[in-house]
């Protein structure tokens, strides 16, 4: 923004204070201007933003809705590892000897967020609304953690068969790290399945809000 002076002398009080007047007028035009051009621009932001928000909470709540199925698997999976352990360790004749340790999950999206705060739009939110996304995306993180830690531990879980050591010949204290990794993984699959639950639910609920 540039102010230029008069093309022509000021010789009058009245002159002075015209120059002053138009002067004036053309700022507060060319402020004003500004400032709509910036409100056009931060309302597309937060509009882009609240877009791609939704379409991401959208699809987090399908991979929400598998990874509930899938791991409730697991669990299944899990507790038929310990009876079938049980039965190695009792040596039970004809009993099918399958122990399985695998876990399948769908990984959540972060990129909407992540450009929403990049962009600057969160701050043109509302504060709750921004609380709100702040609150789920905190608890996706924290699933998110907490999926990759029990994958480890459900791998490891099987190790002492991945020795090289015959079935038959297991130790007592194989057999007992053995069960106690497995049902270790159970236990805490069986809390992520209701983790994931609660959080599928808020991702539901939050797809209403920004309808």
């Amino acid at each position: 923004m540039e102010v230029h002076p008069p093309h022509e002398p000021v010789h009058t009080w009245r002159d002075f204070f015209t120059h002053i007047v138009i002067v004036t007028i053309g700022l507060f035009i060319a402020l004003t201007l500004e400032a709509l051009v910036e409100s056009v621009h931060h309302r597309h932001l937060v509009a882009e933003a609240r877009e791609n928000l939704h379409r991401e909470i959208s699809d987090n709540c399908e991979a929400s809705q598998k990874d509930i199925a899938s791991t409730q698997a697991n669990v299944t999976t899990l507790a038929n590892n310990i009876t079938t352990i049980h039965a190695l360790q009792e040596k039970i004749q004809g009993h099918h000897f399958h122990v399985e340790n695998a876990m399948q999950w769908n990984d959540f999206s972060t990129a909407g967020w992540r450009t929403a705060h990049e962009t600057g739009a969160l701050g043109f939110m509302p504060y709750d609304e921004v609380q709100r996304y702040s609150d789920l995306y905190s608890a996706q993180e924290f699933i998110e953690a907490r999926a990759e830690s029990l994958f480890d531990r459900n791998i490891l879980a099987m190790a002492p068969f991945k020795m090289g050591i015959d079935p038959d010949n297991l130790s007592a204290e194989d057999f007992h790290s053995l069960l106690r990794a497995n049902a270790e993984a159970e236990v805490q699959m069986s809390a992520l399945v209701e983790v994931v639950q609660q959080y599928h639910e808020r991702c539901q609920a939050a797809l209403r809000n920004s309808k």
